[in-house]
């Protein structure tokens, strides 16, 4: 799964310059947030049917009131996610109908969000829908203003059932949702590559011949027991140079990854340069910084930044591989005491080409791994809840103490990888509560068990709210996978006094673990803390005025955190 993020604040004023080609498209995956019951009908009704530019596969709830109307008895409303990949230029949509008219979705909400928000918190854009009349067909429907989005959530509010004589409504469905993309993506080969470490039957402009069978590679890094390219620093990180016949505009590249996983580069950065040879200065050189998430040959990640004019090289500088990220039982042995043979003593790619994706700002990572934060307590949430019986008790996320955790939760199965785009499972929601306000500087999760890494939550929101006022939403991100005992902290730009959290997780670690084989089928983690400084914990008489403002303290963050583990 591949993790992009957000434009700025002028998005949709930039959208009203995009480039006239227009053209639907679909989601690349589709979450169901909320259904009744947890989840839809039976394997034949798929998230991914919604938008799968099929409409003659379809996707519907359960029928939770014996063939009454769906909306009886307080039922939730179903919620959708459509995740578009990166962020889109939008100015209209396509939806067609559910075959049975009274369980089609009539009425709806559309929240449009950022792509590093995730879907959770405040939208950039919203827009109500009611559908006149019934149709099979498409019907098309303009945006009231474009927007730039990643994610859109439907929440669906009513269906034909409640209004026409159609038949049906005690469930609700809908065949197809396609949105009108209005930015037109180009993809620009580079002319020629070279690299400072290759083997001569595996030399980078392998990477530009659009064949995953050819590829580029280092030297063998000869560690002894620790065969690890990166082990001691004994040999140069890798750099490749691109180089263009014309200069571009750049605001995104695509790696594929290497067929051997260890070998795969993982952590990259890159720096531009233009037809003269001088660098292009960049505001942040840690928005050109990336981390692949997965190192499958048949996922391609795609990493966005800002806009880098008139760039005629680009030169990628590879920091890290897969070595060691995925392994079962970890270490450099396995079970029988011999050399494990999922390499990481070179470094190598498929392919790599750049484009013109819009840009939107990455996940923010975590600050550490297992390092206690001085002169700060770590402490729990007072109860926790989830949006639907999944798995077994989440009372566990909340057992432990200080940097011990409890037992683990983990959610029901779903096939061999739970995040899958050809799921019926809906996605876990997990909220968190305080008897009170309290405020803190940071958090941190523990993993899952170690012989079940790949089911380890290693993306996610989380959402803080005073009330019903959200105060911060981000998506976070860790680079590995985590056993039992390990811990990943995050520190927040600013503390901020919360009483509910909310925590929807995006992925797991199978993308890392499908090679050796070790869960991936469920999403679970040990334990949820939060880091708060006591020097900063104000007397009750001062909460008044740190709840107005004197303090300053609760403020949406408006920066992402760069810093690496």
């Amino acid at each position: 799964m591949r993790i992009r993020s957000l434009l700025t604040a002028l998005a949709s004023a930039a959208a009203l310059c995009a480039p006239a080609k227009a053209e639907l498209i679909t989601a690349e995956r589709v979450l169901s947030l909320q259904t009744d019951g947890g989840k839809s009908i039976d394997d034949n009704y798929k998230n991914n049917n919604a938008s799968d530019g099929n409409p003659n596969s379809t996707w519907c709830t359960l029928n939770p009131n014996g063939g009454n109307n769906y909306y009886l008895n307080g039922t939730v409303n179903p919620i959708m996610v459509f995740d578009l990949g990166t962020n889109q230029i939008l100015d209209a949509f396509s939806i067609w109908g559910y075959p049975f008219g009274g369980n089609s979705v009539q009425k709806f909400t559309l929240s449009f969000y950022d792509g590093s928000q995730g879907f959770d918190g405040t939208p950039i854009a919203v827009q109500d829908v009611t559908l006149d009349t019934y149709t099979k067909d498409a019907t098309n429907i303009a945006l009231t203003a474009p927007v730039s989005a990643q994610y859109v959530k439907m929440e669906m509010t009513g269906n034909f059932g409640q209004t026409t004589n159609l038949g049906g409504g005690d469930r609700v469905g809908v065949a197809e949702i396609q949105f009108n993309r209005t930015n037109t993506i180009e993809t620009y080969t580079p002319s020629s590559a070279t690299a400072n470490n290759a083997i001569g039957s595996m030399p980078a402009t392998n990477l530009l011949d659009g064949n995953i069978s050819t590829q580029w590679c280092t030297n063998w890094a000869q560690g002894g027991d620790i065969r690890d390219y990166y082990h001691d620093g004994k040999y140069a990180d890798p750099e490749l140079t691109f180089t263009f016949s014309e200069a571009k505009n750049l605001s995104s590249i695509t790696v594929t990854p290497y067929t051997v996983a260890g070998n795969t580069g993982k952590d990259f950065n890159l720096k531009f340069y233009d037809a003269a040879g001088n660098q292009i200065a960049v505001e942040d050189e840690s928005l050109y910084s990336f981390k692949m998430t997965a190192y499958k040959q048949s996922a391609p990640s795609l990493f966005t930044f800002p806009e880098v004019k008139g760039a005629s090289k680009v030169v990628m500088t590879i920091t890290d591989n897969f070595r060691g990220d995925y392994l079962q039982n970890g270490g450099d042995y396995n079970n029988n005491g011999t050399f494990d043979d999922d390499g990481g003593d070179r470094v190598g790619l498929s392919e790599v080409s750049f484009g013109n994706h819009p840009y939107a700002g990455g996940p923010t990572w975590q600050t550490s791994y297992n390092t206690p934060m001085e002169g700060m307590d770590v402490i729990r949430p007072s109860a926790v809840s989830i949006n639907h019986p999944s798995g077994n008790t989440p009372d566990w996320l909340i057992d432990g103490s200080g940097y011990s955790p409890g037992g683990a939760w983990y959610s029901d199965a779903n096939g061999s990888d739970f995040f899958e785009t050809d799921t019926t499972q809906t996605t876990p929601v997990l909220t968190f509560t305080n008897d009170e306000l309290e405020l803190v500087d940071g958090f941190l999760y523990f993993g899952y068990r170690s012989t079940n890494n790949g089911n380890v939550m290693t993306a996610f929101t989380l959402s803080l709210y005073d009330g019903d006022e959200l105060v911060l939403s981000d998506y976070y991100r860790v680079d590995t996978a985590m056993s039992l005992d390990d811990y990943a902290s995050f520190m927040f730009d600013d503390s901020v006094a919360f009483d509910k959290a909310v925590l929807i997780p995006l992925d797991n670690a199978f993308e890392y673990f499908n090679w050796a084989g070790a869960g991936g089928n469920m999403v679970g983690f040990a334990e949820l803390a939060f880091y708060q400084n006591p020097a900063k914990v104000p007397e009750p008489a001062a909460w008044v005025l740190l709840l107005t403002g004197a303090f300053g303290l609760l403020t949406l963050r408006n920066r992402k955190r760069t810093q690496k583990a």
